[in-house]
């Protein structure tokens, strides 16, 4: 916005097409560099098996059993685009790089607060809190939390769906409102709007939206 190139980009692209555009690349980019990374690892641990004979933690790493794996990707990528979508639409209401700290500011504690929960309960080696249960199906913190109670103790499979649900519902309806957010963000210029002000947008958005179809 700063050299006001996004005047540009939206006049030539559907903002709600750029933002799932974004999203979806920094997921694959993320998804990519932790393939290479993962696969990196395994590889060379293949290639040093013999050395690291006797490594139980090394070895029970890297013996990971598939559905772990599985249960990895699924909260990896549906926590990423939990937060992409939250960051994309913060992130539109800013007109420079400076304001955009402080903008995601709590976005950023909400992961925070979410990973010290995963720590301390490691920590402790107690993952039956019930803290840790509640974390487990709060969409922002469930895909640390629940994966970590899936890899530290035995999980039943109805609580694994019913946070992988709760989490997917929370995928498409926060994209949702990002998008909204996103396609009146993108044109607010000056200091920062207030919540009131973006939600007075949008509705004002829907409201020509509908009289345009109306119209048609």
């Amino acid at each position: 916005k700063s050299s006001r190139a996004m005047e540009l980009l939206i006049t030539s692209a559907n903002p709600v097409s750029m933002m799932f555009g974004k999203v979806i690349a920094s997921c694959t980019a993320g998804f990519v560099q932790l393939v290479s990374i993962f696969g990196s690892a395994l590889l060379f641990f293949n290639i040093n098996k013999s050395y690291w004979e006797g490594a139980d933690m090394i070895e029970s790493l890297f013996d990971m059993p598939v559905d772990l794996l599985i249960y990895m990707l699924v909260f990896f990528v549906l926590g990423f685009l939990i937060y992409a979508f939250m960051f994309s639409a913060v992130g539109s209401t800013a007109s420079k790089l400076e304001d955009i700290n402080t903008s995601v500011t709590p976005i950023v504690l909400i992961f925070v607060a979410g990973f010290i929960v995963v720590m301390v309960s490691m920590g402790t080696g107690n993952f039956d809190t019930t803290l840790i249960k509640v974390c487990s199906y709060i969409p922002f913190t469930s895909p640390m939390v629940m994966f970590a109670r899936v890899v530290m103790t035995t999980v039943p499979v109805y609580e694994i769906a019913i946070s992988i649900a709760i989490l997917i519902a929370s995928v498409i309806g926060i994209g949702v409102v990002s998008a909204k957010i996103y396609r009146v963000g993108v044109l607010l210029y000056g200091t920062p709007p207030k919540i009131s002000a973006i939600i007075k947008a949008i509705r004002k958005a829907e409201r020509e939206k509908s009289q345009v179809l109306n119209d048609a």
